[in-house]
């Protein structure tokens, strides 16, 4: 039962902040984008300290645990997200709607996000599942800027006081189509301690502004006590399948 628990607790993470960036009233979508998605995810669960938990009399003799328990479990699901671009706010960043149908068990309504051209992305109240992230991240028509690259045509995201570093290279130029290595990580901030790493590549579009195919492998480990951690892998591929813009 607590491998189950713990499973659904994995695949239901949803990212919930406050609404204040969020219209109350959608306005009508000035692109529609979908992508198909197809996502694994697996979590490995340890405590450290279990044995303190086992130790104890029964019967006339003593009981003492290993000291070591592991939960596991796996979940994968397929479908589409959607995104509905809004407009601009008046500091850049590009509001969109986000909506999530999944086959399984993922499926999630339409949330109103902010994206910003440094990949940072704001949402209002609402569930918003990780490959929906992941999707919205680089929908800024400014997140790719050839002329800001360096002399190994690589440039640099982040906070150092965020605890989040994002870095990008690009592989190859082709008739307009980029293609760029992400690595990012980040640093949990506040009471809980934890990392979250994530290697990616995108084929990014001059011409639409926006990736036409993305996958992306994330590490999430969280230390949630004493002895005791969590690790949540998620494996993500999606691509562009309606774009009622141009290109």
């Amino acid at each position: 039962m607590q491998r189950l628990l713990f499973l659904l607790a994995v695949l239901s993470i949803a990212f919930s902040v406050s609404p204040a960036s969020a219209a109350a009233d959608q306005p009508a979508a000035q692109r529609h984008l979908v992508y198909t998605f197809d996502v694994g995810i697996q979590n490995d669960s340890h405590d450290t300290n279990s044995a303190v938990r086992f130790n104890g009399e029964g019967n006339g003799s003593v009981v003492t645990g290993t000291g070591d328990t592991q939960y596991q479990g796996t979940g994968s699901d397929m479908g589409q997200i959607s995104v509905d671009v809004q407009g601009v706010e008046t500091d850049g960043g590009l509001v969109v709607s986000v909506s999530e149908q999944a086959k399984k068990y993922r499926t999630a309504g339409a949330t109103t996000c902010v994206v910003y051209a440094n990949t940072n992305v704001v949402c209002g109240a609402g569930t918003v599942n990780p490959e929906e992230i992941s999707v919205m991240r680089t929908l800024s028509p400014h997140f790719f800027d050839s002329t800001a690259l360096d002399a190994k045509k690589h440039w640099h995201e982040g906070s150092d006081a965020a605890g989040i570093g994002i870095d990008y290279t690009v592989m190859g130029i082709d008739n307009g189509i980029v293609t760029i290595d992400a690595q990012r990580n980040e640093k949990f901030q506040g009471s809980t301690r934890g990392t979250t790493s994530s290697t990616a590549k995108y084929t990014y579009d001059m011409n639409k502004l926006m990736p036409t195919a993305i996958t992306e492998y994330t590490t999430i480990r969280e230390e949630t006590g004493p002895g005791q951690y969590s690790n949540i892998t998620i494996d993500l591929k999606a691509t562009l399948a309606t774009d009622s813009g141009k290109g």
